[in-house]
């Protein structure tokens, strides 16, 4: 029965991808057990696509990364930084606003000064819906500097993420669309 659900798998990442407004479905997929998961795959993806070297040779062969997230992210991403080797050091936390969301200004200027430092960043995780606050971080803004950078932007949405099937509050992953992974 595996060919069932293989297929069945295709078609339903196919219209995940369509909400998340992925043109025609476009993209790639896999299911994961939970949000923390997600999170390590996305940063696993971002760091092989800027150096796919890392496979054969590890982390030993590619300069020292950096991912950057806000101080109201999952601790998954810390998590993920060390079970991939890169280090919880190496995870820049952004300040927030008075609501909980990321502010792109602190962003940008972290990303600055970790290439000043000779740091590769790597990856932005943002949030769509905090842990403690529900914050929904800036996507279209984040979005214009990941793409400024060339950094591979991920959006946590294990929380928020089905708001794409709401009518009414789809608005809140504006930008969601312009992510790298969700």
């Amino acid at each position: 029965i595996a060919p069932v659900f293989v297929l069945l798998e295709y078609v339903t990442l196919r219209k995940m991808r369509e909400m998340i407004g992925w043109p025609g479905g476009c993209g790639d997929g896999i299911f994961s057990p939970g949000g923390a998961i997600s999170n390590m795959y996305a940063m696993l993806i971002a760091r092989f696509k800027m150096f796919p070297e890392v496979k054969e040779k590890g982390m030993a062969a590619i300069p020292r990364l950096v991912a950057l997230t806000s101080e109201h992210s999952h601790f998954s991403v810390e998590k993920g930084a060390a079970a991939l080797g890169i280090g919880t050091d190496s995870v820049i936390l952004i300040r927030c606003d008075e609501r909980g969301k990321m502010i792109p200004s602190d962003l940008e200027r972290r990303i600055i000064e970790a290439k000043q430092k000779g740091f590769v960043p790597f990856l932005v995780s943002a949030t769509a819906g905090t842990i403690v606050y529900g914050a929904f971080d800036p996507l279209l803004a984040i979005a214009d500097i990941c793409k400024k950078y060339k950094i591979w932007m991920h959006v946590d949405a294990a929380w928020g993420g089905g708001l794409l099937m709401s009518r009414k509050h789809k608005w809140k992953l504006n930008g969601v669309e312009r992510a790298n992974s969700v």
